[in-house]
């Protein structure tokens, strides 16, 4: 009987582990593509974020209160694997099915839409964690040890799988693969846990009425409005996180699975710590233990985040945020740019931090907080367990509140305190919130008490430093951006400090530098277009010149208006229509003059919307659409990249009408584009589409030139490249894959940069 019941232990251990590993590879994938059918700005992105939560928790709910009424609680959880499998599989076709009849629809209704997609497949992963608890704990009889071991196996298990996911799966084989991938993890895990059944006969579960070592303390019901304020705190936490270390990481479409693993990691070691650390020092009052710990986190997140301003402006540290902040890739070892002096072995390790700088700055800010907060929801479990034995159903209830406050902060901090308050100010607010539980510490051990008063000079020392020391709202952001990048060291005058305009807002950070007619944009720390834009303006003018009719234009992303700027120059057009995701970047670009007469000339509509979400909800159609979107190995650019996107363009365009595409990918993006549109003209960073043969409209090139000053027209021209039609695209890419909305190879850029260096399109050349 015992070897069946290790055996038992040691295989709901590995099922548990696989079982969060495939629960983050959907995670991630279902999140990424929910984007292409309803957006990706910060509203679309909340929404699927809370329904994702909200399925989770009242799954916990559910399986904690069906753990304690049922005794077949390995069948169900076999049926559990099982279910979330067979969603997985269907999932493409019924979100294919999803997006084809709901895509582009208003936020109400695409909060209704995603929760008929993702409330099953979350609602049984909630439910897990309950009945794995019950079934764990009849077996080894320690509820502390139970959930510290679980809640560990699992969240490690989530961690591999969010590295997995991105690093490996959906670059090599595809958003499609992973979903498959994740999929035969449940279903292998069902026939494990099925094998299980005949392992485990019923004698080996102990009574009900068995009393062992988890004898509740005594927080009872009053532990979960605490779970409550720090699954807020956690979240409020993990937005600010996101926030900066997407600032150094370009948004790239690994950050988010790379803090995201960080995060887990903490949180599991921080679990699997708990016990150990309690087994070592059993006289600790556990209810003091809770509130040090969130004191702690409070502590260490204020903390880092002051020593991380103040050595980046201050000290030569300063350099490695720089370092950073420069470099356009992230991970950055396949396409990485030389820019520092010195021997091979500064190389080396300039290379290696290229390659793993969103780990370090993850680890840097992250990594003690969550040991804490992971060592936190063991023991507040422990602390709420009630006289009658109910673990599970203490477990879902813990995991529900921790969920429901994860929610409500994800909506309120990142929809309207971040904006509203900015991230220095919120972030001490939350740190201030979390050093106040240390009032709730009233002892150290079963003798020591800690009086008041102590209690109150503790707390009120790490506010003190908070309030004199912690970086006012904006200096952070600044201290981590560089102004002259992308753009040459010519761009601002080395004796003149440029002018340095920051808005932080409900879709992220805007930067931007200007010094007399020198200007960039930083959107969340990505340059995205520069002034005097020559190379803008040359493409624009080559894609207005081979339009048939020239009335109407489409302009996806504003980047700093040079597209707008001349488009509004032809007297032939009577209407642009601007479609800007970043509500932000307009208000801070308003700020100057040129931008403010700009987008106040009364042919432009500007519209606030994601490009493919206005494109899926409008029937107008455009002698001219532009897309200068976010770089092709950034995350979501896909979405404006894939031939999905390009069909959906070709439609809105009129007969003979022009696509012009920017591009910084030069063999797949142009394929994907011939794969839609029979014409095509590629110069060396933009490609003319058309579904009509292209001529040149001389007369009009002619004119839109003289429209700038003299000494700006030569250097207009200088940026001419052409390179060929659309038989050198389809002869050059030939070996190349096509970018889909399930193939995102150019935004997973990590595949493809690996099987360019092994050769794998060596015949296309």
């Amino acid at each position: 009987m015992l070897n069946n019941s290790k055996r038992v232990e040691r295989l709901v251990s590995v099922i548990f582990f696989f079982s969060g590993l495939s629960a983050l590879v959907y995670q991630v994938v279902w999140q990424r593509l929910l984007t292409v059918h309803y957006g990706v700005g910060p509203i679309s992105t909340a929404l699927v974020v809370t329904v994702y939560m909200v399925g989770l928790g009242l799954g916990a709910l559910f399986g904690g209160y069906l753990s304690e009424r049922l005794s077949q609680r390995m069948l169900i959880y076999c049926f559990i694997e099982l279910g979330i499998g067979v969603f997985g599989v269907v999932s493409p076709d019924f979100l294919g099915f999803l997006g084809k009849h709901t895509a582009g629809s208003n936020y109400a209704l695409s909060f209704v839409y995603m929760f008929s997609f993702l409330s099953i497949p979350t609602f049984l992963m909630g439910m897990t964690l309950p009945l794995l608890t019950k079934i764990f704990n009849n077996i080894i009889d320690d509820f502390l040890g139970t959930i510290s071991f679980l809640y560990f196996i699992n969240t490690i298990g989530a961690a591999v799988g969010a590295i997995v996911a991105s690093y490996v799966i959906i670059s090599f084989f595809g958003l499609l693969n992973a979903v498959y991938f994740a999929a035969a993890i449940n279903f292998t895990m069902s026939i494990l846990i099925f094998l299980a059944l005949k392992w485990a006969p019923p004698r080996v579960s102990r009574p009900e009425t068995q009393t062992g070592s988890t004898v509740a303390p005594g927080l009872g019901p009053l532990a979960y409005p605490l779970v409550f304020v720090t699954g807020f705190l956690a979240i409020g936490y993990e937005i600010i996180w996101f926030r900066v270390i997407g600032l150094l990481a370009k948004d790239s479409p690994y950050a988010f699975s790379s803090v995201l693993s960080v995060y887990l990691v903490g949180i599991a070691v921080g679990s699997f710590g708990m016990k150990g650390f309690l087994e070592r020092y059993k006289d600790i009052d556990k209810k003091s233990l809770f509130f040090v710990l969130q004191f702690v986190v409070g502590v260490t997140v204020g903390l880092s985040f002051i020593g991380y301003f103040y050595l980046t402006k201050y000290t030569p540290f300063g350099e490695i945020t720089k370092y950073s902040f420069i470099h356009d890739l992230h991970p950055g070892w396949y396409k990485w740019r030389d820019g520092l002096e010195g021997g091979a072995i500064i190389q080396l390790l300039a290379r290696l931090y290229s390659f793993l700088d969103v780990f370090i700055s993850s680890a840097l800010f992250v990594l003690i907080p969550t040991l804490l907060m992971g060592a936190s929801f063991p023991l507040i479990s422990f602390l709420a367990l009630g006289k009658g034995k109910q673990e599970g159903k203490t477990v879902g209830l813990v995991y529900f509140f921790t969920i429901i406050g994860n929610a409500l902060a994800g909506i309120l901090t990142g929809l309207l305190i971040l904006p509203r308050f900015g991230t220095e100010p919120t972030l001490a607010v939350l740190c201030a919130i979390g050093i106040a539980f240390g009032l709730g510490a009233r002892k150290l051990g079963e003798a020591r008490a800690l009086p008041l008063g102590a209690r109150l000079a503790c707390v009120a020392v790490p506010l003190a430093v908070i309030a004199l020391f912690f970086p006012s709202k904006g200096e952070l952001y600044e201290a981590m951006h560089t102004p002259r990048v992308l753009h040459g060291e010519s761009l601002f005058a080395e004796t003149a400090r440029p002018n340095f305009l920051l808005n932080e807002g409900i879709d992220g950070l805007i930067g931007t530098y200007q010094n007399e007619d020198h200007l960039v944009t930083f959107i969340n720390g990505s340059a995205h277009g520069g002034r005097p834009g020559y190379s803008f303006y040359y493409e624009t003018i080559e894609a207005m010149s081979r339009a048939p009719k020239l009335t109407n234009a489409l302009v996806i992303g504003f980047g700093t208006g040079s597209l707008v700027e001349t488009l509004l120059k032809s007297e032939e057009i009577k209407e642009v229509v601007l479609v800007e995701l970043n509500r932000t970047l307009i208000a801070n670009l308003r700020r100057l003059p040129l931008f403010d007469e700009m987008l106040s000339d009364p042919r432009l509509r500007l519209i606030i919307d994601d490009g493919r979400r206005y494109l899926l909800n409008s029937e107008e159609k455009f002698d001219l659409i532009t897309t200068d979107p976010l770089r092709t190995t950034t995350a979501y650019s896909n979405n404006l990249y894939s031939e999905n996107f390009f069909r959906l363009v070709d439609k809105h365009l009129n007969p003979g009408g022009i696509y012009l595409a920017w591009q910084d990918e030069h063999h797949v993006v142009p394929k994907t584009l011939a794969a839609v549109f029979p014409y095509i003209e590629m110069q060396r960073f933009f490609c003319v589409n058309s579904n009509a043969p292209l001529a040149v409209n001389e007369s009009r090139r002619q004119r839109l030139i003289e429209q700038f000053p003299n000494n700006d027209q030569e250097l207009i021209l200088a940026e001419a490249g052409y390179l060929g039609d659309r038989s050198y695209v389809l002869d050059m890419s030939k070996n190349y894959p096509i970018n889909r909305d399930w193939e995102p190879w150019s935004e997973y850029f990590i595949g493809l940069f690996l099987r360019e260096k092994m050769g794998s399109f060596s015949q296309a050349r």
